[in-house]
């Protein structure tokens, strides 16, 4: 019988260089939650049955700031998850990620809270 033996490899942590602005909603994480706030509709058959829940969505950030790729981090409810996914969809242009000075794509991702 063959015996295998294994050799722990490290591996380095791939670090951000420091020339890289991660992207960004306009106006900052207050104008992104300001904007949930006044945007964010509680679907009603979720409100009527009592459904709460914290939907996390994630997306690519373009170089141009138009989202890509939405989807659902988090499962709570189809209805919520709609109603967050609507949200990105219909958010301004993000301030895209920058490496360089020169816009990336970029995975970004934004929570959205349904209490009641």
């Amino acid at each position: 019988m063959a015996m295998m033996a294994a050799a722990a490899i490290p591996v380095m942590a791939q670090t951000a260089p420091s020339d890289t602005v991660k992207a960004q909603y306009p106006g900052g994480e207050a104008a992104l939650k300001e904007y949930i706030e006044a945007n964010r509709v509680y679907p009603a058959a979720a409100k009527r049955n009592g459904i709460e829940g914290i939907v996390d969505v994630r997306f690519i950030v373009k170089t141009d700031g138009a989202r890509e790729q939405i989807s659902i981090v988090r499962l709570v409810d189809p209805d919520l998850e709609a109603e967050a996914i609507r949200l990105v969809k219909d958010m301004p242009a993000w301030t895209p990620a920058t490496v360089g000075g020169k816009p990336v794509d970029s995975e970004s991702t934004v929570t959205v809270e349904f209490l009641m």
